[in-house]
């Protein structure tokens, strides 16, 4: 039996009334077996849990040769209080549950990665200012997944999405624009609090957003572009 903290990736409906659930916990990535969880008798576990990025506390089984865990005690450990009541901050939401789907692969244990997700979704709910919330966490996610952007030359005007390092002028790879650029080094040396403060278009929001997500598929190999991102996009 294993107790561990967890973050809820994705749900699937598993015939008629279970679910495959996929999180991310302190254990690692791991995929739970839910069985009879929407069928219409008491049950232990309710399906409201497992809403995307959610945060509990679950008590599993131990793995046995790859097959799916189960979950045998779950509970909220932190209650979200404005994440699921507005539709901008509920779209954030799913966008980075895709984007955890798609970079949270590890099935060993990564505390500081954890740490980073648990802590950005908990300051999150709680933001008062909150726009450029999703940009930030993209530029920071570079960090704990070992594509961190160079910044020792940040002088320099233009950002080379391929080398991940700041240019001086065109060298034929695929380049920032050096307004998207300028942003980008903003985000690299200002703290989530004063890059939330900060007053962008929606136009250069969504910019930013769209090179970051190229920035990615150039460093992960394995990345997949949201399908959530053109809904984000209309309501930011």
């Amino acid at each position: 039996m294993i107790r561990t903290k967890a973050i809820v990736l994705s749900h699937l409906k598993f015939r008629d009334t279970s679910l495959i659930v996929r999180c991310y916990t302190l254990e690692g990535v791991r995929s739970y077996l839910l069985k009879g969880v929407l069928s219409q008798k008491k049950k232990a576990l309710s399906p409201a849990y497992f809403e995307p990025l959610s945060q509990l506390e679950l008590v599993t089984s131990e793995r046995n040769d790859g097959s799916l865990e189960y979950i045998k005690e779950a509970k909220v450990c932190f209650p979200y209080k404005k994440l699921q009541q507005s539709v901008i901050r509920s779209s954030v939401l799913f966008f980075l549950s895709e984007i955890g789907c798609s970079v949270l692969q590890e099935e060993h244990p990564n505390p500081s990665l954890f740490s980073f997700w648990e802590e950005s979704l908990q300051w999150y709910d709680r933001a008062e200012y909150f726009a450029n919330f999703h940009l930030k966490f993209l530029v920071d996610l570079t960090l704990y997944l070992g594509v961190l952007p160079n910044t020792s030359a940040m002088e320099l005007p233009y950002f080379d999405l391929e080398a991940g390092v700041f240019v001086s002028m065109h060298n034929g790879h695929s380049l920032m624009s050096e307004q998207d650029s300028l942003l980008l080094k903003f985000f690299l040396s200002h703290s989530l609090e004063e890059v939330c403060l900060l007053k962008i278009s929606r136009e250069e929001r969504n910019g930013l957003l769209e090179q970051l997500l190229n920035y990615y598929l150039w460093h992960l190999p394995n990345f997949k572009i949201p399908k959530s991102w053109e809904v984000l996009k209309s309501v930011l």
